[in-house]
């Protein structure tokens, strides 16, 4: 059950009172002339088996308004300016222009549903989406409710905020991957990277890691994170600072070293010998190296290095 866009604003946040459980999910009364039925799956973040699990008859509940569209009329502009977003204009002539040639002939104005949702605020400016819809659809767009996908907009809110004040946060290892494990994180899934054997060795499911939130981005459900140990560890260092380790994998490219709760990657076209045709000519595994730091990507957890006297 469903009610036409022109009722509720997408990304608005309302109040509805659960009034009926059934196995596949749950009716609400949104004080609305009609009663919305809301699937198990749309009723909590977490993966749940019955509705009682996430809510209880007669609650109260906030739910998230969310469209039935898959994201096809999405335009992201990543660096809005403060001036461009009060001059609604301009945006109307960037998203008059790509509907257009979406639908493949000429959209007015008059045409078009427009939403503008803020994603992010940065130094520059916003981050937004565009969403639009045409008013002369067979099909209207419709919207639906969901405690889900709210649960979702708040997690995102809470990782952004322990990633600005550089929190400690906990989160459990779900699965190995080819290049990592896959965890969870104020309930949404994200991954740390492993670049050794070694290091996928030591990843135990179940284990409970101390990491840090390096990166954000939501629009690409997308999270960074480090070990807490390697965050520690990478502010402890400097370019052109020489290290000491021990070689722990050997790729075509480079090494990785092992200089201490990192692996620092030192590139074979920064070794002595740049015309070997692989590092392992010269390296083998738990070979001792000294070398120099060239390049820090706290970002990405990263350090390159090159041999010392190069």
């Amino acid at each position: 059950m469903s009610f036409s866009l022109e009722s509720f604003q997408l990304g608005d946040i309302i109040t509805g009172k659960i009034i009926k459980l059934e196995p596949t999910g749950v009716l609400v009364d949104f004080y609305t002339d009609q009663l919305a039925y809301v699937p198990l799956l749309e009723l909590s973040l977490n993966e749940i088996q019955t509705p009682e699990e996430a809510v209880q008859l007669n609650e109260i509940r906030e739910f998230l308004v969310v469209g039935n569209y898959d994201g096809e009329h999405d335009i992201y502009f990543s660096n809005c300016s403060p001036e461009t977003l009060k001059d609604s204009d301009r945006l109307y002539e960037t998203v008059l222009y790509l509907a257009s040639e979406k639908c493949g002939h000429p959209i007015s104005r008059e045409d078009l549903i427009v939403h503008t949702k803020i994603r992010d605020v940065h130094g520059n400016g916003v981050s937004a989406t565009i969403q639009w819809f045409l008013c002369s659809q067979e099909h209207p767009p419709t919207v639906s409710f969901s405690i889900r996908k709210l649960e979702m907009r708040k997690a995102w809110e809470r990782v952004r905020q322990l990633q600005a004040e550089d929190v400690t946060v906990y989160g459990k290892i779900l699965k190995k991957t080819s290049r990592g494990a896959l965890l969870k994180i104020e309930g949404l899934y994200s991954s740390i990277r492993t670049y050794v054997d070694k290091q996928r060795e030591e990843l135990v499911v179940g284990k409970e890691l101390p990491l840090n939130i390096i990166k954000v981005r939501e629009e690409d459900n997308f999270l960074v994170l480090l070990h807490h140990s390697v965050s520690v560890r990478l502010k402890q260092l400097q370019v052109g600072q020489v290290v000491s380790g021990i070689i722990r994998g050997i790729k075509n490219y480079g090494v990785f070293v092992d200089i201490g709760d990192l692996y620092a990657l030192l590139p074979t076209s920064k070794m002595f010998h740049p015309s070997v045709d692989h590092p392992n000519q010269l390296f083998k595994i738990n070979d001792h190296l000294k070398a120099k730091i060239i390049k820090i990507d706290p970002e990405n957890g990263q350090v390159v290095l090159e041999s010392c006297g190069s």
